[in-house]
């Protein structure tokens, strides 16, 4: 079960991919005539600090906050607990007299007991029940699911999982008693007096649950039919057989073709930076190189066409040149921050024209600009308009740029060329 729940949380970060054959775009990768930046989108409307995916991310962390506080409180409970009882250490076993109205529990090697209750067979079967959860390390399975529990606080099924994993532990120490020579009818008469009969301690009176295994916990039917069958059921074997065709099942639709996910990863790389959306990308052959790719939005207009160099243009491209602004470079020019803080400072410098607001114009502008090789931005121009307003607001924050760590060919700052969308949305 354990297992199981750690799986469960390790999958979402394993990828399983299937090979199928060659990739057919791997001989156009990362030849792009200009190096395209991400897209920045601005607003016509401020975006409020209340939207949606805000909400859900606060509640999720209000909620971690409240299980963790009261995962907190559960452990000061018990040290509180530990601290004020009178304490007998034997051997590896701590065990803790106390006289709080709560049935015997044991956390890590704690063995708690209200000693004033039982007669003497009755404690010495209850603390072989209890030595056996700390023999098995039981305590470091409840605060592994306590964890989980606190980050995954909202789904139900961990709720039902927690559950089933304290009733296993119950049902691996009864029946580790039983072999222990424990005389089966005076151990389930031991358990039913503890659900019967009021005079005896119960976890429910008055006393707020702990992380640890009380002795009664969940007194069920199941419990009982568990104790007087001691004999593995080949049913439950086979049901466990049955499951593995299922699991197998998941892992194949968590599998992915090799070849197209290659696809889809080279076409992102290609048009990193592009409106979001389903493109047909059409390849042009020449006689010895890739000469145009077509990359036509469905349903919509071309939208760019993006030639790609020979190997001896690639080599020209890539000689260091004082006075030439490449396309191409060994090192490329570096925002100071990183791509983040670049896009942290047009997003604070553009401003949704008014004119354009009134006129509910909005698009896609992509300005190509220059990084010098001592870092300045220059050569401002519009490669793709979305419309003159909306230009012209691009065009001046691009300017506004500070200086770059410039982009070098053999260790030599040279002048390189950038494109950048800036999408105007009305929302």
């Amino acid at each position: 079960m354990l297992s199981a729940l750690l799986i469960s949380l390790l999958i979402p970060f394993v990828r399983f991919s299937v090979p199928t054959g060659t990739n057919p775009v791997s001989s156009i990768s990362g030849l792009i005539t200009y190096i395209q930046l991400p897209e920045i989108t601005v607003s016509a409307q401020t975006p409020s600090i209340w939207n949606f995916s805000n909400v859900v991310m606060e509640i999720y962390i209000l909620g971690v906050t409240i299980f963790a506080l009261l995962f907190l409180i559960k452990l000061i409970k018990i040290s509180s607990l530990i601290i004020q009882s009178k304490k007998n250490r034997e051997e590896k076993y701590v065990y803790v007299a106390y006289h709080e109205n709560a049935a015997p529990f044991s956390f890590f090697n704690y063995i708690f007991i209200n000693t004033d209750t039982y007669n003497q067979e009755d404690k010495e079967r209850i603390i072989l029940h209890e030595q056996i959860h700390v023999r098995q390390r039981h305590s470091w399975d409840l605060i592994f699911t306590e964890l989980v529990g606190i980050f995954l606080w909202f789904n139900p099924i961990l709720f039902f999982y927690r559950r089933s994993l304290q009733i296993t532990h119950e049902y691996l120490a009864d029946h580790r008693v039983l072999q222990q020579g424990i005389e089966q009818g005076a151990y389930l008469n031991l358990l039913l007096r503890q659900l019967v009969f009021p005079d005896i301690p119960n976890r429910a009176n008055n006393y707020s649950p702990l992380l640890g295994h009380h002795f009664n916990y969940l007194l069920t039917k199941n419990r009982f039919k568990m104790l007087k069958n001691q004999n593995y059921s080949k049913w439950a074997l086979a049901k466990v057989i049955f499951v593995l065709p299922f699991i197998a099942l998941l892992l194949m639709l968590n599998c992915k073709n090799k070849s197209e996910e290659t696809q889809t990863i080279k076409y992102e790389l290609n048009m990193e930076g592009m409106p979001e959306g389903v493109y047909n990308v059409n390849v042009t052959d020449g006689e010895d190189h890739v000469k145009v790719i077509n990359l036509t939005k469905a349903e919509e207009q071309v939208l760019d066409i993006v030639e790609i160099p020979s190997k001896n243009e690639m080599k020209e491209e890539m000689k260091a040149d004082d006075s030439d602004i490449h396309k191409i470079v060994e090192q490329m020019p570096e925002f100071p921050g990183g791509m983040a803080a670049l896009n942290k400072f047009i997003k604070e410098k553009l401003q949704y024209p008014a004119k354009a607001t009134e006129e509910k114009i909005q698009g896609t502008s992509v300005i190509q600009f220059a990084v010098m090789k001592d870092g300045s931005v220059d050569k401002v121009t519009v490669h793709t308009s979305a419309n003159p307003i909306l230009d012209k607001e691009a065009v001046r924050v691009i300017k506004m740029l500070p200086k770059w760590k410039s982009g070098k060919i053999a260790g030599k700052p040279v002048n390189c060329y950038y494109i950048i969308p800036v999408v105007f949305s009305l929302q």
